[in-house]
C-alpha cells in the first residue's frame, strides 16, 4: 500500500495505515524505500509479538511497478518460494502467497488507485531476502514450496500459540464462557474452523467459542479443571490426523505427517489398492478429501474420530465431549448422542 502510494504521487509515505482481515487497525513504520523511474520498493519490519516465528524482525518488501496491462498483478521475488506440488492453497508454479494475503494485497493497492483516480495496470512482487535461508528452518521444502518462505495467516495478526500467555488465554476465554452461563463451550484451532462450526450452534454466545491454536489437550485438560460438562472440539483434518496418532499438541515442531498411520485408518475403513498407494504420496492430510473413494468417506471419519475420542475422552472425565470433523467446505461429520457419524452442510 505504501508503495503503491509513493509511485503514484511521488510523495514519500514514512508511516502506512492497515486494515487487517481480522478488522484490526495497524499504523507500520515503512523502512528501506528506493525509487525508479517506473517503480517504488520498500519494507515493513515483521511483527512476531510473543511468538518465537523464525521470521520475527525480518524485512518483507514490496515492489510495486507501473505497466502497460491493466489490473493489479501480485508475485513473489527473492526469498519468497514457489509451489511445486499440488495440495497447497496456490497452483503449482504459483508464488508461496496464500489466499488471504493476496486478497488484503490487492484490496489496499485498489484502495489506492481509487483514491488517487489510477487506473492503469500495476505489478506487486513481495520478497523476502533472508527468505531463502529462513526456509531451510521449516517444512516448506518438505511441503514442496522451494527457493523460500510462505506468506501466509488468516487475520494479519500473528497470535502466541507457541507461548505460555495463549495457554493462559484458554482458560481465561473458558471461564468467561461460564460467567455467561453457556452450557457448551466449543472449541476450535482458529478463525476458519470456527466460522464453519457456528452454523451448528446458532443459539450460543460468542464467549462460548474458544480457540485452542494446536493445543488441543491442554484445553481440554483446563475444560476440565474450571468444571465445563459439555465441550465440542472442531477440527480439520491436518489436525484430526494427528491427534487421532494420539498428539495432542499439533504444532508442527512437534510432530509430521505420517502417512503410514493414515494408510492404516484408510485400511480400517475399507479403503484398498489405488487409495492406499495415493495417500502414500500425499503432502497434506486435507487432500484425503478428494482422493478419498465417495463411498468410503463417512468410514474413514468415523475410524479418525474413534481414535481420536480414545485419547481425548479420558481428558474429560465428568464431561462429554463432541467431536466433529470439518472438511474444507465446511461440511461436518460428528457424532453425538444417538447421533450416527455424518456429513452436515452447515
Amino acid at each position: 500500500k505504501a508503495a503503491a502510494y509513493m509511485l503514484l504521487t511521488g510523495r514519500e509515505a514514512p508511516t502506512v495505515d492497515l486494515l487487517t482481515p481480522k478488522g484490526i487497525a495497524l499504523t507500520l513504520p515503512v523502512l528501506q524505500t528506493a525509487r525508479g523511474a517506473d517503480f517504488v520498493s520498500c519494507a515493513i519490519r515483521k511483527d512476531s509479538g510473543d511468538d518465537p516465528d523464525i521470521t520475527r524482525d525480518t524485512l518483507i518488501y514490496a515492489e510495486v511497478r507501473k505497466t502497460e496491462d491493466a489490473g493489479i498483478v501480485i508475485d513473489g521475488g527473492q526469498g519468497v518460494g514457489r509451489v511445486t506440488k499440488p495440495g497447497l492453497d496456490q497452483p503449482v508454479g504459483a508464488a508461496a502467497i496464500n489466499s488471504v494475503p493476496r486478497r488484503m494485497i490487492r484490496e489496499n493497492v485498489e484502495e489506492v488507485c481509487g483514491l488517487l483516480g489510477y487506473t492503469g495496470g500495476l505489478r506487486v512482487v513481495i520478497s523476502v531476502p533472508e527468505g531463502e535461508a529462513l526456509a531451510k528452518k521449516t517444512f516448506n521444502p518438505r511441503l514442496g514450496i522451494e527457493g523460500g518462505i510462505s506468506i501466509i495467516g488468516t487475520s494479519g495478526i500473528v497470535r502466541p500459540f507457541s507461548s505460555e500467555a495463549f495457554v493462559s488465554s484458554i482458560r481465561k476465554s473458558m471461564e468467561v464462557a461460564l460467567a455467561t452461563g453457556s452450557e457448551r463451550v466449543v472449541i476450535s484451532s482458529g478463525a476458519k474452523s470456527e466460522r464453519f462450526i457456528r452454523a451448528r450452534y446458532p443459539e450460543l454466545p460468542a464467549q462460548a467459542f474458544v480457540h485452542y491454536g494446536n493445543f488441543i489437550g491442554e484445553t481440554l485438560e483446563l475444560a476440565a479443571k474450571v468444571g465445563l460438562r459439555q465441550v465440542t472440539l472442531g477440527i480439520m483434518m491436518g489436525k484430526a490426523v494427528k491427534l487421532a496418532e494420539g498428539h495432542l499438541d499439533t504444532h508442527s515442531k512437534h510432530t509430521v505427517l505420517n502417512r503410514a498411520f493414515i494408510a492404516a485408518l484408510a485400511r480400517q475403513a475399507g479403503c484398498e489398492g489405488e487409495t492406499l498407494t495415493a495417500i502414500a504420496g500425499i503432502t497434506l492430510a486435507r487432500e484425503l478429501w478428494s482422493l478419498l473413494p465417495t463411498d468410503r468417506v463417512k468410514a474413514f471419519c468415523q475410524v479418525v474420530l474413534a481414535h481420536c475420542h480414545r485419547h481425548c475422552d479420558p481428558l474429560l472425565p465428568d464431561g462429554t465431549l463432541t467431536l466433529l470433523l470439518i472438511d474444507e467446505e465446511g461440511g461436518i461429520y460428528g457424532q453425538e448422542t444417538g447421533r450416527k457419524t455424518e456429513r452436515e452442510n452447515p
